[in-house]
């Protein structure tokens, strides 16, 4: 007698064999830490009080990024937010940035859940996309924790 295992087995060595694949086909990623100091944003629209309940903000800044190889850069970012409907939304805000260092130019994209919105506190998970220089056709993943115009995070460029 044969026996045949099931579909459902063999989706799971299926779906086992390409995640193996996969982890082994990841390329090194370039670990980083940084912090960031804004200066004062320039807010569009409302306070979220009145008839129009979105508030958008422009904002820049300084950048200094160190990785785990030791090297360190300072750079410079800019950045624009707006908050989402309260309808349909997974997160608090949206935010998307753009940085320039010494090894090139860079943007981000932010999904951010406001914890505090009077004190300027929020954190973020988002996407990193390499523009040029040594970051040109890269991409990554990043977090963010602001509070009060300072910031600090992770992040992962690979390669």
């Amino acid at each position: 007698m044969q026996i045949k295992p099931s579909s459902k087995a063999i989706g799971f060595a299926a779906a086992m064999l390409f995640a193996t694949a996969s982890v082994q086909a990841q390329p090194a990623a370039d670990n980083f830490t940084f912090q960031s100091s804004s200066n004062p944003a320039t807010v569009v629209g409302s306070d979220g009080t009145g008839p129009n309940p979105y508030t958008g903000t422009f904002l820049t800044g300084t950048i200094q990024t160190a990785f785990e190889s030791g090297e360190t850069r300072n750079g410079t970012f800019s950045c624009v937010s707006m908050t989402q409907p309260p309808n349909g939304k997974l997160f608090d805000m949206h935010m998307l940035c753009d940085g320039t260092d010494k090894q090139g130019t860079y943007s981000a994209t932010f999904g951010c859940t406001i914890i505090n919105a009077a004190t300027e506190n929020f954190s973020c998970v988002g996407g990193l996309y390499g523009k040029s220089g040594a970051y040109a056709g890269r991409g990554g993943t990043a977090t963010n924790h602001s509070l009060g115009g300072k910031a600090s995070g992770t992040g992962q460029w690979y390669k």
